[in-house]
């Protein structure tokens, strides 16, 4: 019983320093998007996904996890983020490293995985072309946000002039064109100003370091709810169900893939490498697989349809690609 929590503690922890440092990355990045669009390019540019996929390759769910925050607060668009989220494989990889007899299998996962990331990530942000531009999904293209960055300059310019005079007051009338300083902020994460004079300890640490430890406890609370649920169902009562269903498994591996824990990786790269799930099953579970993620996502952002249309098009797509995959091997 104590294992689990251990387990689940020590899970939590390795997550832990990834995101702060992450955090702290987004916090120098956001310093830096009223003064420019270098930022948005990046995040929001044609090679977004492409970054988005590599990164996601790498074996942690951090990545994943900072990308539905990113998401939430519109700086990544949606094929970006499903990019991350199939690319993602959480604890697959060391686990499949760890086993020298089927350790060769990493490079066709990853490779199916980074490829399939790359097509449904840029597919869905073509078909949602139109959508973005009626409706936008992103805070802040680079056009509204090169049009704010000149308005901003103008009113600093402005209300320089005006700081010579001493009856100089900091709010608007009918007959001065001059911004307060309240509509001078931008928020950040959080809410929080990322504009005028601030601590940057607080900036650039206590607050990244408040906010990683919002999702460390969450993240906790998911590991020892389903540290206790695989404890007491046990993996062999798994693994025969499984093997008595073989069609049904992608779907069935790819639903469990969205649990919410690196658990679900755990089990489905277990289940495989003992021989209970197909080849097949195994990619659809872990290309649907985003750890945590899945449930910041919900935490964070506000919009349940968009997050459900993000679910179920990360569903619909690992499931599909999984029974491919059963259908090849087959013929061959």
């Amino acid at each position: 019983m104590w294992d689990v929590v251990l387990d689940a503690v020590l899970d939590s922890l390795k997550v832990f320093p990834f995101l702060l440092l992450l955090y702290i990355i987004i916090e120098v990045v956001e310093e830096k998007i009223s003064t420019g669009t270098k930022f948005f390019k990046y995040t929001q540019g044609k090679y977004a996904t492409l970054v988005g996929a590599g990164l996601g390759l790498i074996p942690q769910c951090g990545f994943s996890v900072v990308a539905s925050d990113l998401y939430a607060r519109r700086y990544i668009k949606v094929g970006t983020l499903l990019a991350i989220f199939i690319a993602t494989s959480d604890e697959a990889v060391p686990i499949i490293l760890s086993n020298p007899t089927k350790a060769y299998v990493i490079f066709p996962i990853l490779a199916i995985k980074f490829v399939f990331a790359l097509v449904v990530g840029y597919g869905a942000d073509l078909i949602l072309t139109k959508y973005y531009k009626s409706n936008p999904l992103v805070k802040g293209t680079l056009k509204d946000i090169s049009a704010k960055n000149h308005n901003h300059e103008h009113d600093k310019e402005h209300k320089q002039e005006h700081k010579n005079n001493a009856n100089f007051e900091l709010s608007k009338t009918k007959n001065e064109n001059v911004i307060t300083e309240a509509e001078l902020e931008v928020d950040g994460c959080c809410g929080h100003n990322i504009e005028g004079k601030r601590s940057t300890l607080k900036q650039f640490f206590l607050h990244p370091l408040v906010h990683s430890l919002k999702v460390f406890a969450y993240i906790l609370a998911i590991n020892l709810i389903m540290g206790f649920v695989i404890h007491f169902v046990g993996e062999q009562n798994v693994v025969n169900f499984m093997q008595s269903i073989v069609w049904l498994q992608p779907l069935l591996v790819a639903i469990v893939g969205l649990i919410p824990n690196c658990a679900s990786s755990v089990l489905i790269t277990q289940l495989y490498l003992i021989n209970g799930i197909s080849f097949g099953a195994t990619i659809s579970g872990l290309c649907v697989n985003a750890g945590i993620a899945l449930m910041v996502l919900f935490k964070e952002n506000k919009n349940v349809k968009h997050n459900l249309f993000i679910v179920g098009s990360l569903l619909l797509a690992s499931v599909i690609l999984g029974y491919a995959i059963m259908g090849i091997m087959l013929l061959f």
